[in-house]
């Protein structure tokens, strides 16, 4: 869904713009947090600096990806100010399919050096099979945390900063939820917690795309000519 944000008042613009950009971003920290606060509760304190320390990692990671995917939503914010949906469609077809493939490589990559980035964190003995656990679980989540944040810039870039905001807050309580169910199982709850919520926070994501999707809109791949 576009919004306009080239007319009317600026100031109103950028407050209705910028707070659930900012709320989003908040509520993604949760995530990390929730996790801490949930372990303290039902483990101890090993399990607790695993978790402290995961959290940092992941946090750094989805940095990483918020900025790469920052291209996103400045070349769509100059498309959509030009009005040239060829070029919207187009840029989205390209970002789907460059994240598709960058998600699985960093997957991959990060799965493999799992142990070197615990000893890099200097994490305390009694907590390195811990973080090890915690930070693999999340790596394997890493396609579903670079989706959101993807199709996230694409709204934004069209003037939408609400709708992810939404999505985010529905993962969050979802994320809360099942570390209370897993830690309560026994399964090491953060872990799954976080990744059933970012895979709930992925699929409303593309749920609320396709029916926001415009009927004039198709997405493109291939570059523009020069």
């Amino acid at each position: 869904m576009e919004r306009n944000l080239t007319t009317g008042s600026v100031l109103k613009n950028l407050m209705f713009f910028s707070l659930p950009y900012l709320l989003s971003y908040f509520l993604q920290t949760l995530y990390g947090m929730a996790d801490l606060f949930i372990v303290g509760q039902f483990d101890g304190v090993a399990s607790t600096t695993a978790v402290s320390v995961g959290s940092q990692v992941m946090h750094m990671l989805t940095v990483m990806i918020v900025g790469l995917a920052m291209g996103t939503t400045v070349t769509i914010g100059q498309a959509v100010g030009a009005k040239n949906r060829k070029k919207i469609s187009q840029t989205i077809g390209n970002t789907v399919i460059l994240f598709c493939i960058v998600s699985v490589a960093m997957m991959a990559f990060f799965l493999c050096m799992v142990r070197p980035i615990v000893a890099v964190m200097s994490t305390p003995a009694e907590a390195v099979e811990g973080t090890v656990a915690y930070l693999t679980i999340c790596f394997v989540g890493i396609p579903c945390i670079t989706a959101y944040n993807v199709i996230s810039s694409i709204f934004r870039g069209m003037g939408d900063s609400k709708s992810p905001m939404y999505f985010i807050a529905i993962a969050c309580g979802a994320n809360i939820a099942f570390d209370y169910i897993f830690m309560g199982a026994g399964t090491g709850g953060g872990c799954p917690g976080n990744d059933a919520g970012a895979g709930s926070e992925c699929g409303h994501c593309v749920d609320g795309d396709l029916e926001k999707e415009d009927g004039d809109l198709r997405i493109q791949t291939g570059f523009p000519a020069a």
